[in-house]
């Protein structure tokens, strides 16, 4: 049987009130989306996906360079980590 993997991504949307989460799950996968209106609320929720094993953790391009490094610093290093970058 293939491991389950709990994969997320976070979009940041700076207006007040815009925090939500959706799951979904389907054979060998768990997928969370969800809208976060500021850093902090990002970092609380990272911090929960982490305690639920969450694998993976995609950051839209809103939260730049220094929100990578601040959920990185809630995460830690076993989580892989990434961020949206528009050219």
């Amino acid at each position: 049987m293939a491991e389950h993997k709990h994969l997320a991504f976070l979009i940041l949307v700076p207006t007040v009130g815009s925090n939500a989460v959706s799951t979904q799950s389907g054979e060998g996968f768990t997928l969370s989306l969800a809208t976060v209106d500021n850093l902090v609320s990002a970092k609380q929720l990272a911090s929960d996906l982490r305690d639920q094993g969450v694998h993976a953790i995609e950051l839209s391009a809103a939260f730049g360079e220094n929100g990578l490094a601040a959920i990185r610093a809630v995460v830690g290093d076993n989580i892989d980590l990434g961020l949206v970058r528009y050219e």
